[in-house]
């Protein structure tokens, strides 16, 4: 089933219904209907190349449940308009309440940004992609059964396809987040929920650096939970005491029935520097900036001088050093000359930026003059030393006369 030549394309995707896992049944419950923008994406392998033509859809989920009081301002259920302007998916949606589908509802309202893709498979198969920065969620169609009366759903406000085709969801997975920093020695956990009639089957893959490998809970630090309730299975994977080598792409790899499913999700390690500045005056007067154990490896190291950039010194850096923990150290060296006698003191000031900061580290160091002894504190020095040694003379001499003059006297 293709897209060319029908502006018009319809499609019912009937999701089976399930409870979403950890949502709190309310006592009120409403319908609305979602409308999202969404791509269309199809493989073309003309021109002698391989690549993906994209064509602007909207996909219509109907009749979605959720959770709580109906707002007064609620919109009125989607009407298909006699000549869209973009291809129709229209999904009408079997579901409990879905945590997310507010979110849905709202988002381009707020503005906030939503990915959505849809994409054929195979044998009149299709796979929608939805984004959140919180959560993804990819939905698996297949069609069940052949419309014989097109007309029947016409008087139902349904754009149908030319083929006349009716969808059902067989798998619904969702992960989150999509991607996440976290700071060493830190804990994450990460989730994959899946709804579904066949039995399902989950595993957590960690691809880095060009390989991948399964992961499984040998590692201590490692911890997988994976729970099924009827239709619904949910599995999460907690990593403690992380390390720059648990950095990487997650996936939570899902096999139900016909479909295999792959939902990514992104691990960065931050690891903030410590920062330390110092100055010592042998053999030259040197002021360093010691930027200690950050991750990842870009650091920027720029100098101020009494709150002005630095322009007439160059400072000197040192190459990345890597620690065995796998973060980096590098060190900022300028050679300055000393304040002159009487002249206030210079303070220097070394601004750390990287990606792990919100705003740059900044520390500082004050340089004193040198102390240079004048020719009056040299004379004065000498005169004090002089009657110094006067006095001890005279002292010594007068014992030793009045000695002698004892001795005469006995």
């Amino acid at each position: 089933m293709t897209l060319g030549g029908h502006r018009h394309l319809g499609l019912i995707l009937t999701l089976n219904r399930v409870l979403l896992w950890g949502a709190a049944v309310p006592h009120t419950r409403y319908t609305a209907d979602i409308v999202l923008p969404c791509d269309y994406a199809l493989l073309d392998s003309r021109m002698g190349g391989i690549g993906f033509t994209r064509q602007r859809v909207t996909l219509v989920l109907q009749n979605v449940t959720l959770m709580g009081e109906e707002p007064a301002d609620a919109q009125p259920d989607y009407q298909p308009p006699e000549s869209p302007e973009t291809t129709i998916f229209l999904a009408t949606v079997d579901l409990d309440p879905l945590s997310f589908a507010e979110r849905l509802l709202h988002a381009e309202c707020e503005g906030e940004e939503v990915e959505c893709e849809i994409s054929p498979l195979y044998s009149q198969s299709f796979a929608a992609h939805i984004r959140l920065p919180e959560i993804s969620i990819a939905i698996m169609t297949t069609a069940t059964a052949t419309i014989t009366n097109p007309e029947e759903l016409a008087e139902e406000k349904t754009v149908i396809p030319m083929t006349g085709e009716t969808m059902t969801v067989d798998l619904l997975v969702s992960s989150s987040p999509p991607s996440l920093k976290s700071s060493l020695s830190s804990a994450v956990t990460l989730h994959c929920d899946v709804w579904g009639d066949a039995e399902v089957r989950v595993s957590w893959h960690l691809q880095r650096d060009g390989s991948g490998h399964r992961l499984d809970q040998d590692d201590s630090r490692i911890t997988i939970q994976q729970e099924t309730q009827e239709k619904t299975t949910a599995s999460s994977l907690t990593i403690r005491q992380l390390r720059v080598h648990d950095e990487g792409t997650y996936i939570c790899a899902v096999t139900s029935g016909d479909h295999q499913v792959q939902q990514i999700l992104r691990l960065q390690i931050t690891e903030p520097p410590r920062v330390t500045i110092s100055v010592a005056k042998q053999p030259k007067t040197t002021v360093t900036c010691r930027t200690d154990r950050f991750y990842p490896l870009d650091v920027e190291v720029t100098w101020l001088l009494n709150g002005s950039p630095l322009t007439h010194i160059s400072p000197v850096t040192s190459s990345h050093r890597k620690n065995h923990d796998g973060t980096y150290s590098v060190s900022s060296f300028l050679e300055i000359p000393a304040p002159e006698p009487g002249a206030p003191s210079d303070t220097y000031m070394c601004n750390v930026s990287h990606v792990s900061l919100i705003d740059p580290i900044t520390m500082e160091v004050h340089v004193l003059p040198e102390q240079i002894d004048s020719p009056c504190l040299v004379n004065a020095s000498i005169m004090i030393f002089a009657i110094v040694i006067l006095g001890v003379s005279l002292f010594l001499c007068q014992r030793s006369f009045g000695r002698r003059e004892t001795k005469k006297t006995m």
